[in-house]
């Protein structure tokens, strides 16, 4: 028998968790105070009319000024408090997303048409987005404006730089790697990704890290297949501006997902754990500063619970840098949620399932002094 689903309000959601605020490193939550007033509370921003997309509309950045930027109803929108806004499509395309914004409030993304998609650029406000030359997505940019993503080339998907709407390089692969994805930049210019190797027969995938400037090709970080076995993925996610990067390893043969992090000089990477009663889980985010990652907790298929159906909902989940992980409240008791985005200020972007069961785009506002150890 399904369990009553409520909306959970702010108050009750703060006072509920009180007890447990003690979990929360001080000195993070020193961190949020400092960046300003913030008052705890789980945001529900506006959505575009019409019918659901098969994803969740979703926050996947986080900007000035209470600025947010992502997707609703499949189409690329930001946000300027809770109210939704387009991004105008250009003629022939149907969807796409927002990716990130910088703080002078440039956001990049990815738009999709029958048979293909486009990078893009944007301001709050333009007539028109900029498409940008030689790339499929764009996944990232940082307060310098370098823009990183990828595009086919020659029968191959390659790294792009670009710098307002011109491709500034290529970042190369180590020899023998071909890309998977350019995820992240910091703003050192750093750029993380993952890449696909082969050699004997074998393939296996490893986390990339390219430098700010010049043509040198990625280093690989550590570890990777042949110090391991052929079941293990690794995505790095994001990077901050002190070259700490996170991103989550797969272990395939058990379904098996784990948040890791790499610290220069990165010859092997660090577990933070999984989210108390949780068996499997991720990070995408790191802010860039204040050492606070976000991903989602879950449960693997063949490591518990059984019979999987049993396992709750996903939850988004948030991580100081130091202690154990913590989870972030649900918008309704049995709703599921994940996280994609975290800044400086203490937000932290995502959605979450309301009490109707509808995905919401959401920001949890202040966000560590929410968040509590289950």
């Amino acid at each position: 028998m399904r369990r009553p689903v409520r909306a959970w309000g702010a108050a009750a959601v703060t006072a509920l968790l009180a007890p447990l605020l003690t979990a929360v490193p001080a000195q993070a939550r020193e961190t949020e105070r400092a960046a300003g007033t913030c008052r705890p509370a789980i945001q529900v921003l506006g959505t575009l009319p019409g019918t659901a997309s098969s994803e969740a509309d979703r926050v996947k950045g986080l900007g000035p000024g209470g600025t947010a930027v992502g997707t609703s109803r499949g189409l690329p929108v930001y946000w300027t408090g809770t109210r939704v806004h387009r991004v105008p499509l250009p003629a022939g395309y149907t969807g796409g997303e927002v990716e990130a914004v910088n703080s002078g409030g440039l956001m990049v993304g990815s738009l999709r048409k029958p048979g293909g998609s486009a990078a893009f650029s944007y301001r709050a406000g333009a007539r028109s987005v900029a498409l940008l030359p030689g790339g499929s997505r764009a996944a990232d940019v940082n307060d310098r404006g370098l823009i990183v993503g990828e595009g086919p080339k020659g029968g191959a998907l390659t790294g792009v730089v670009w710098t307002g709407t011109r491709v500034l390089r290529r970042p190369a692969l180590p020899a023998g790697y071909r890309l998977i994805e350019v995820t992240g930049i910091n703003e050192a210019g750093r750029i993380v990704g993952s890449g696909e190797a082969f050699a004997n027969d074998e393939s296996w995938t490893a986390g990339l890290l390219w430098p700010a400037r010049g043509n040198a090709p990625a280093v690989p970080l550590k570890p990777y297949w042949p110090a391991g076995v052929p079941y293990d993925f690794w995505s790095p996610e994001d990077i901050d501006d002190s070259g700490r990067i996170v991103g989550t390893h797969d272990y395939s043969r058990l379904d098996i997902q784990s948040p890791v992090h790499w610290l220069p000089p990165y010859e092997s990477e660090t577990r933070p754990g999984l989210l108390a009663g949780r068996t499997s889980g991720t990070f995408e985010a790191v802010s860039p500063t204040t050492n606070v990652s976000v991903g989602t907790a879950q449960d693997s298929s063949f490591d518990g619970p059984f019979p999987p159906e049993s396992a709750p909902p996903v939850q988004a989940q948030i991580w100081p840098g130091s202690g154990p992980l913590l989870a972030l409240p649900r918008l309704a008791r049995d709703g599921a949620s994940e996280a994609y985005a975290v800044s400086d200020d203490g937000r932290v972007g995502g959605w979450a399932a309301d009490a109707r069961g509808a995905s919401r785009p959401v920001i949890w506002t202040c966000a560590l002094a929410q968040a509590y150890q289950p």
